[in-house]
């Protein structure tokens, strides 16, 4: 009965020990998840590089359409403010109350890795959107600049000056192997209109297309 006894115990032991793990099999395992979500880690941090001109490009496109709408539907002059230095974009009814009183009708917070420089590449400045979008660089004074949208769909700057501009959108950390993330914006002052371009580092040129 004793020795019935002692033979169960002892298979129970070897069962027990087959179905576990040793301390090798588990640190491997250990080891093989840690360089798993390293992987993961890097590449998600090289897709969000990737997309962030984009996703800046898109909001500023966003704010701009937005107050040309407000402008000719509501006749009311709507302001669109990009404030590199606070990373926010605001859109304010100039007269949506009596007495002409500002109202903030959407704020935006704008991506710390994106810069809004015209970019250089092997030592050149990147082109200028072709022919007739070739607008000059928008102007940020103090790290700031402003656009009026009238009620006639038309845009000014703060002076009251019909104004068309050129926004880039290029990685913080811009490099020669960047060209291709680099996006722009232009606006058509005496309209209103935007269109947004990619730029083709093999041909060294902007193309127009959605973002």
């Amino acid at each position: 009965m004793t020795w019935g006894s002692e033979v169960s115990n002892d298979s129970f032991a070897g069962r027990r020990s087959e179905a576990g793990f040793s301390l090798i099999e588990l640190l491997i395992v250990i080891a093989m998840v840690v360089i798993l979500t390293t992987i993961s880690v890097f590449a998600l941090r090289s897709s969000k590089r990737s997309y962030a001109p984009d996703d800046e490009a898109n909001q500023i496109v966003s704010f701009f359409r937005e107050a040309h709408q407000r402008a000719l539907s509501q006749r009311q002059t709507q302001r669109v403010t990009i404030d590199r230095n606070q990373l926010v974009v605001r859109l304010m009814d100039e007269g949506l109350l009596p007495g002409g009183d500002e109202v903030e009708i959407i704020r935006g917070k704008l991506n710390g890795t994106v810069a809004m420089t015209q970019p250089s590449i092997g030592g050149n400045l990147i082109p200028l959107p072709p022919p007739p979008y070739n607008y000059n660089t928008a102007v940020f004074t103090a790290g700031v600049c402003q656009f009026r949208f009238r009620a006639d769909g038309s845009v000014v700057d703060p002076a009251g000056n019909s104004v068309s501009a050129t926004f880039f959108f290029t990685p913080l950390d811009m490099n020669d192997q960047s060209g291709t993330l680099v996006r722009s914006v232009t606006l058509f002052g005496p309209s209103g209109s935007t269109r947004a371009w990619k730029y083709d580092a093999t041909n060294t040129q902007f193309i127009s297309g959605t973002l």
